[in-house]
C-alpha cells in the first residue's frame, strides 16, 4: 500500500474517532451540584435522571456531580453558560452574577409560606425570569428546593430585630443578602459555601443563614448553638442548561428534558417540605435551640429591610420586571383567599 493512501486511512480513522467521541458527549449530561446526594435538590435531580435515561432508552445519561466537584455554584453556571458542561443548579444569589433579574428573589421577607414562593416562580413572573435567561445562553428548567433560610449563630437565640444587632453573619456571595443584613442591624461577611464550615469551627464569625436543610448537612450543630427561624429569604436552586447544547437536541428529547426537569421539581419540594420539621428536632436532639421568630417580629425586619432593597434592585435591573414580581406576589395571596 502507498504512503499516501495509508496517510489517507489514518486520517480518516482519526476524524471517525473524533466525531463518534464528540457524539457520545453529545449523549451525556453532566449536571454540576453544591450539595450532597442526599439534599432535596440531589433528590429530585436523581428522578430526573431516571425519567430522562428510561425516556430516551439510554441514548441520553445524566452524570450527577455532588458536592461541588465540578465548582461551586458561580464556577458551575459559569462553566454551562460556556458550553463547557451541559447543567448545573445554584441559589439565586450567585445566580445574579450572569442576570441581575435573580435580585428580586433576594427581597427580604417577600413570601409568607411555600405555597405563595412556587405559586410565583411557577407563574408568568417566574417563567419571565427563565425566558430572561436565554439572552445569556441559558436555557431554565426548573426550580430545585433548597428552602426559605434561617438564622444560626453562636451566641443567643434571635428573637427579635434588635437581636441581630452586632453579629458578624456569613452571608453567600450576594449582594443584597449583604444589604438585608446590614439594614437588620448585622455585619454581613460573605464566604463561598465550600469554606462554610471552615469559617464557623474557627469563630471567624458568629452565625450564617441556610435552610434547614443545610443547616442539617453541613452539620451546624457542631459548631453552633441558636437556630432562630426567620425564613428571611425564599431560596429556590434554578436547573440551568446551556441554550446551544440544549438547542442541538431533538425536539423529542427536549421535551422528555423539560418534562423531568418540572417532575423533578415538584419532587425536590415535597422531600425538602416533608422533612423541614423532623429536622428541627433533629437539631434539637443535637443540643441546638431552636425558636420561631413571631409574625409581629417579622413585620418588623420586613419593614426595616424591603423597601430599600426593593429600590435597590431596581436600580440594578428591569424595574419593570421587579414590579411585575412583586404583583404577582399580591395575586397569589389574591387566589389563595378568593372565596374566602
Amino acid at each position: 500500500m502507498k504512503k499516501g493512501n495509508m496517510l489517507k486511512i489514518v486520517i480518516a480513522l482519526v476524524l471517525i474517532f473524533s466525531l463518534s467521541g464528540t457524539a457520545l458527549a453529545a449523549k451525556t449530561i453532566r449536571v454540576s451540584l453544591c450539595n450532597s446526594e442526599t439534599h432535596p435538590q440531589s433528590i429530585g435531580l436523581q428522578l430526573f435522571k431516571q425519567i430522562v435515561e428510561e425516556q430516551t432508552k439510554g441514548e441520553l445519561k445524566v452524570n450527577l456531580y455532588y458536592n461541588s466537584q465540578l465548582g461551586g455554584e458561580r464556577e458551575s453556571v459559569e462553566q454551562v453558560k460556556n458550553g463547557l458542561l451541559e447543567m448545573a443548579t445554584a441559589s439565586a444569589g450567585p445566580m445574579t452574577t450572569f442576570n441581575p433579574r435573580f435580585m428580586v428573589l433576594d427581597i427580604p421577607y417577600a413570601f409568607n409560606d411555600y405555597n405563595e414562593a412556587w405559586m410565583v416562580t411557577d407563574g408568568p413572573a417566574g417563567q419571565a425570569l427563565f425566558k430572561s435567561c436565554e439572552e445569556i445562553g441559558l436555557k431554565g428548567l426548573g426550580w430545585y428546593e433548597n428552602g426559605f433560610r434561617h438564622t444560626t449563630n453562636s451566641s443567643k437565640p434571635v428573637k427579635t430585630i434588635d437581636d441581630f444587632k452586632g453579629l458578624k453573619i456569613r452571608t453567600m456571595e450576594a449582594p443584597m443578602h449583604m444589604e438585608a443584613f446590614k439594614l437588620l442591624g448585622a455585619n454581613p461577611t460573605p464566604v463561598p459555601w465550600t469554606e462554610l464550615y471552615l469559617v464557623m469551627q474557627q469563630r471567624v464569625v458568629d452565625g450564617q443563614e441556610n435552610p434547614l436543610a443545610n443547616i442539617w448537612e453541613v452539620k451546624m450543630y457542631e459548631v453552633q448553638k441558636f437556630v432562630s427561624l426567620d425564613g428571611h429569604i425564599y431560596d429556590p436552586m434554578p436547573l440551568v442548561a446551556n441554550l446551544d447544547w440544549f438547542n442541538g437536541l431533538t425536539k423529542e428529547e427536549q421535551k422528555i428534558i423539560e418534562t423531568a426537569g418540572l417532575l423533578g421539581q415538584s419532587y425536590s419540594r415535597a422531600v425538602n417540605s416533608a422533612r423541614e420539621e423532623y429536622i428541627v428536632g433533629l437539631l434539637e436532639g443535637k443540643g441546638m435551640e431552636v425558636n420561631a421568630v413571631s409574625e409581629a417580629e417579622k413585620d418588623k425586619m420586613r419593614e426595616a429591610t424591603q423597601s430599600k432593597i426593593v429600590q435597590m434592585i431596581k436600580e440594578k435591573t428591569d424595574p419593570k420586571f421587579v414590579d411585575q414580581w412583586l404583583s404577582s406576589i399580591e395575586q397569589a395571596r389574591k387566589d389563595i383567599k378568593a372565596g374566602l
